[in-house]
């Protein structure tokens, strides 16, 4: 099916826009600014980590409902914790770093950003999720986002109902991404966790409460 005039029009908004900001990307991203924005934004992953909580206690009881705060904190996780931190470190204005977020995971001609941020994911954060599967899957992690995001949709546009097979696939893919990668990335930053979400920098309180503790005050 050919596109109107207007698809076409804004197909080709969206190739200049991309071509623009990947030179902008090569040019002038710096790990610097990435990590400043998870020094900055310590409570970043606190919404997707109290949603998963929720889900898990919701899907005791209703699996649909499990399922769509599972998908909730799935994108939020995927967003906040992992895409936006490196959006930022692309681009300076906030409007353009929450439209690019955005628009990566939410509409099809964004493959390009994708990649692109997939790769930069990949080179500073030691994950690359187009080709990392999650223990016991047969699909990459990005093919089950995918999925959870369109069974969620035919739940909020068909009121359907989540089977427990479903809603165990989001909580497993939310929780990958939550408990599991996220931290991974905040660790190879060189920051860790408190409470499995708030980001420090204080290389010295890791060893509160060990041996090491009385070395370092006394040195």
């Amino acid at each position: 099916m050919s596109m109107s005039y207007e698809e076409a029009a804004y197909e080709q908004y969206m190739n200049d826009l991309y071509a623009e900001h990947r030179k902008e990307a090569i040019e002038e991203f710096t790990f610097e600014r990435l990590c400043s924005y998870y020094s900055e934004n310590t409570l970043l992953a606190k919404p997707a980590f109290d949603t998963l909580s929720e889900a898990r206690k919701l899907n005791e009881l209703n699996p649909t409902a499990g399922l769509i705060f599972a998908a909730i904190a799935m994108e939020v996780g995927l967003k906040a914790t992992l895409l936006k931190p490196i959006v930022h470190g692309l681009v300076h204005a906030e409007s353009v770093a929450s439209l690019i977020t955005d628009l990566t995971i939410s509409h099809t001609s964004m493959d390009r950003y994708r990649t692109l941020l997939l790769h930069v994911l990949q080179e500073h954060g030691g994950v690359d999720l187009n080709t990392f599967k999650r223990s016991g899957s047969t699909k990459t992690l990005w093919e089950e986002i995918n999925e959870v995001q369109k069974i969620r949709n035919t739940i909020m546009h068909r009121a359907e109902k989540a089977s427990e097979q479903n809603a165990d696939l989001a909580l497993g893919v939310s929780s990958e991404i939550i408990d599991r990668i996220f931290p991974e990335v905040v660790v190879k930053m060189g920051f860790h966790l408190h409470d499995g979400y708030r980001i420090c920098s204080d290389w010295k309180c890791k060893h509160k409460g060990t041996h090491l503790e009385k070395i370092i005050d006394s040195t």
